[in-house]
């Protein structure tokens, strides 16, 4: 891999480590089924992953939960998927609260013009509570998750429930966990937190 496929020139809008240059781990987790694709981010001396997961649609194509920085070779990870099992039909923006959640979700679906978006509802952002039209959301295919899971077009294969809102005095958090019913996988975000004994070693 060459050093630009790691680019992430945005990194100023969420200044976190490791700003300008990500590298992209994905494992298969469930065969032919489920893949996650984590990178790094932190301030000063407390770095974390932050994860996206990708699930097979049974009607063919993917469904994406909680994007992460489309670099390079992220991107190109993802086309490696699409070749296989088709195009990226849904981005799921599953938190509410806190750029460094949605600041990826508008330059991802860029990079996948035929995915519909749908973002969990009461969206705010810090500092300014910003419209997600102005932090790069394509505002012809972005819509709110419906409080009845059975009414979205990813129904018949997953279901999910919206967790909050709660109220934290600057804004509210909220989630929606998503169950993939095929694979029997649980997706979720910051609700769950799980730090092996052994961690994994960074590539980065």
């Amino acid at each position: 891999m060459r050093p630009k496929d790691f680019s992430w020139p945005f990194w100023p809008a969420v200044p976190l480590y490791p700003y300008g240059r990500r590298r992209t781990l994905r494992h298969e987790v469930v065969p032919d089924r489920v893949w996650t694709f984590d990178q790094l981010q932190g301030i000063l001396y407390v770095v974390v992953p932050i994860r996206m997961t990708i699930a097979k649609l049974d009607a063919g194509g993917l469904l994406v939960y909680g994007p992460v920085a489309p670099t390079p070779e992220c991107v190109q990870l993802v086309r490696e998927l699409e070749t296989k099992h088709g195009q990226v039909k849904y981005i799921i923006l599953p938190t509410i609260s806190g750029l460094e959640h949605k600041v990826f979700v508008g330059p991802f679906a860029r990079q996948f013009p035929q995915a519909q978006v749908f973002v969990a509802p009461h969206q705010w952002s810090f500092p300014l509570n910003l419209p997600l039209s102005w932090l790069g959301f394509p505002p012809k295919r972005t819509s709110p998750l419906p409080e009845d899971s059975s009414k979205t077009p990813f129904a018949d294969q997953f279901d999910y429930a919206m967790l909050g809102p709660i109220d934290l005095g600057p804004g509210l958090f909220g989630e929606v966990a998503f169950l993939d019913r095929r694979s029997g996988s649980l997706l979720v975000t910051d609700i769950v937190v799980s730090v092996p004994e052994d961690p994994p070693r960074s590539r980065n």
